[in-house]
């Protein structure tokens, strides 16, 4: 490197890698967009005779899957652009605890004075056995067609 000053060679190699990074970037991102199925899924989930006030609902079928949270207010969940056809559910209250303690370090959940002070407390957390949270093991399904679907999940204490 007798005639080229260093500086020239590193700027050389960094616009080869970014020239290198950018072309190629184009073929590993590739933007797919989820096809609309025109369904929704929504009820309520009760574990024994308790109805359920958090937890994640996850829903598979063969063409694709969808999840949505219970809301908190309602005790209903309610998933739009779920795939047509068989599905297998999975409800998930692990997920919800995650979600809930993060709620609480931001400042959601103010303690067990919150309502005195009109602020909106932690809804109890009803932990249903692990084989629930998977579609795959829960055993629960519903079949789904365009529009509105109503599902009412129970499982068994």
């Amino acid at each position: 490197m007798s005639g080229i000053p260093r500086w020239t060679v590193l700027a050389f190699i960094t616009c080869c890698t970014a020239a290198l990074f950018g072309a190629c970037s184009n073929k590993f991102v590739k933007e797919e967009r989820i096809p609309e199925t025109g369904a929704t899924l929504e009820g309520s989930v009760t574990y024994g005779s308790e109805k359920l006030a958090a937890a994640l609902i996850i829903i598979a079928g063969t063409n694709g899957q969808a999840t949505g949270d219970i809301d908190e207010a309602t005790g209903r969940y309610r998933i739009e652009n779920v795939p047509l056809g068989e599905v297998r559910i999975g409800v998930n209250t692990d997920a919800a605890k995650g979600k809930m303690i993060g709620k609480m370090m931001s400042g959601y959940y103010k303690g067990p004075e919150a309502k005195s002070r009109g602020i909106v407390a932690a809804p109890r957390i009803i932990a249903v056995p692990a084989k629930f949270a998977n579609p795959d093991t829960s055993g629960i399904t519903t079949t789904i067609q365009r529009g509105a679907n109503e599902c009412a999940i129970q499982i068994p204490k």
